[in-house]
């Protein structure tokens, strides 16, 4: 698993949370990566959609254009 430098402030409160409720550090990154990218999903998903919408377009006009 890749490390990253976490700020002062976010290292106490993971250690905090890691002796509160007894689950490693490395388990509670972990959980916390995978709530964050459930929570984003959607977000993830809208601009896929998006993005084939674009070149969906793009393929249109220029179908149109060759037309004329």
């Amino acid at each position: 698993m890749a490390r990253m430098q976490l700020t002062k402030t976010t290292s106490e409160k993971l250690k905090n949370a890691s002796k509160t409720l007894g689950f490693d550090e490395t388990e509670i990154m972990e959980r916390a990566v995978l709530l964050y990218i459930d929570t984003i999903q959607k977000q993830i998903n809208l601009k896929q959609e998006l993005n084939i919408w674009d070149d969906l377009s793009d393929e249109a006009l220029n179908n149109f254009e060759k037309s004329l």
